[in-house]
Parts: C-alpha cells; sequence; structure tokens
C-alpha cells in the first residue's frame, strides 16, 4: 500500500468535499451526538467551516440536529450500499461464516483491511457466545494490537508491509521501541509460519482473539476471518488441532470466492 500523495498538491481533488468526509468519519466511537465544537476538534477544522458542512449533512438528510448535537442518520449507509452490493459480500460471506460458526462453535466475524485499519463488513452470532458489544458491521479496529490486523499486516508483500508499518509507526502516540519492534515482527513472521494470529488481551484486556487470513481473486490478502473468547476460553492444542485448520478452510473457501 503506497503512502498517499498530500491532497492539496492535486487540483483534482475538491478539498472541501474531503473536509466534509472527515466529518462523516468523525462520528465513529460511542458517542453517538457530537456538538459543532466536539466535530471541530475531532476533524482539526475551524468551528465555522465544521458548522457548514454538518449543515449541509442535514440538509442532505446524512445527519440530524437536536438541541445544538448532531447524529447521523441511516441515510449514510446509503454511501456503503454499492460496495456491499458491488461484491456481493453478503450472499458470499455469510454462508460461509455461519457454516464456519456452527462448525467450531464460535460466532465468526470477517475483517477487511481499510487503509491503517480492519473494518468488520460481516458477522456470524451464536447465541449464547462470547462477543463483545462493540463490534458490529462498521467497527474499525487497529492492525497491530488485533489478531486480525496482524494477520492481514503478516500476509502483506514486504513492501508494502513495511510501507504500512512505518505510516502506524508514524501516528503512534509514542515512538516504539526496538524490544517492540522486535516483538511485532517476530508475531508477524510466527502468523506467516503458522497460518493464523493469535492475541490474547493485547486490544481488550482479558479477550483473545484468533484469525487466519483471507485472500482476493489475484491471491493478494485482503482481510481475516477471526473469533474472540475469553482469555484461557480455548487451550493451544485445541486451537491449533481443531479451531485453526478449521477456520482456514473456511478462509480458503472464502477466499475462491471473492473476486
Amino acid at each position: 500500500m503506497a503512502d498517499r500523495p498530500p491532497m492539496d498538491t492535486d487540483k483534482e481533488v475538491s478539498l472541501t468535499f474531503a473536509k466534509g468526509l472527515d466529518v462523516i468519519e468523525a462520528f465513529a466511537g460511542t458517542e453517538r451526538r457530537l456538538s459543532v465544537s466536539e466535530l471541530a476538534a475531532r476533524t482539526g477544522l475551524n468551528r465555522a467551516v465544521t458548522r457548514r458542512l454538518v449543515r449541509t449533512l442535514e440538509m442532505k438528510g446524512y445527519a440530524r440536529a437536536d438541541r445544538g448535537q448532531y447524529e447521523l442518520t441511516p441515510h449514510v449507509l446509503r454511501l456503503i450500499r454499492g460496495f456491499i452490493e458491488g461484491r456481493s459480500l453478503p450472499q458470499i460471506v455469510h454462508p460461509i461464516l455461519r457454516r464456519l460458526a456452527e462448525e467450531i462453535g464460535e460466532s465468526t466475524s470477517f475483517a477487511m483491511l481499510d487503509d491503517t485499519e480492519a473494518v468488520y463488513v460481516a458477522h456470524a452470532f451464536l447465541p449464547s457466545r462470547f462477543t463483545l458489544n462493540r463490534v458490529t458491521v462498521g467497527s474499525r479496529v487497529p492492525l497491530l494490537p488485533t489478531a486480525a490486523g496482524r494477520v492481514i499486516l503478516a500476509f502483506l508483500p514486504v513492501g508494502e508491509r513495511a510501507a504500512l508499518t512505518a505510516r502506524l509507526a508514524a501516528a503512534a502516540p509514542a515512538p516504539q521501541t526496538p524490544d517492540e519492534a522486535h516483538r511485532m515482527a517476530t508475531i508477524l513472521a510466527d502468523c506467516q509460519r503458522l497460518g493464523y494470529c493469535l492475541s490474547d488481551s493485547d486490544y481488550v484486556e482479558g479477550v483473545a482473539s484468533l484469525a487466519v487470513p483471507v485472500f482476493d481473486g489475484l491471491q493478494h490478502v485482503t482481510g481475516a476471518i477471526s473469533i474472540i473468547f475469553p482469555t484461557h476460553g480455548l487451550d493451544a492444542a485445541e486451537i491449533a488441532g481443531r479451531i485453526a485448520p478449521r477456520m482456514q478452510a473456511g478462509a480458503a473457501e472464502l477466499s475462491g470466492a471473492l473476486p
């Protein structure tokens, strides 16, 4: 994945439209309603510009106002309709995830690489099985601390992985120490060797996750199938002998079905 050129140097790019997208993305998170001041702080735009942009979203039906706060409306789902339906993701992914969930007895998810994060695009939840309320379609997770993110990173071409990890390091709140960099390199190498990745309490305390890579029609890693479970909920022998092989078989089936 190549670095993106600065938008302000491309005369064919609409900076106003880009700022509007920034406002939409600012609503990501647990706080559903945000004021103009909060949106301005999240986007780095001044209040006047932010107000005009969010009012435009309101006029177009993408946002609604209530006592000085704004929230997105279901109208925004139109923005992802082309992506989901154009790739026939529900018809392709859901049957595979559902069958896999029933085979291994755990809820399953499919996340795809999106810039410097992984975004969940499908789930198959089993009643009474462990899950997190925060994990829904559209939820985004960082790459480095999650099993899905790590397994995607591990199977990227070397040059793309180096460029992406450099971007992640540049955006991190604190520089990565040599020990941390060595640990992550070891983890990614293990993911490649095993064909799956396990993360234990690295993202959410007390929660472990297991992920396997999914490839597109060009054999380029495009996402990951993952499960989550309480720490110590599955032992290493069960993961290696039963869970991971079945997840890898499901991922191979999904890889063969993706365009």
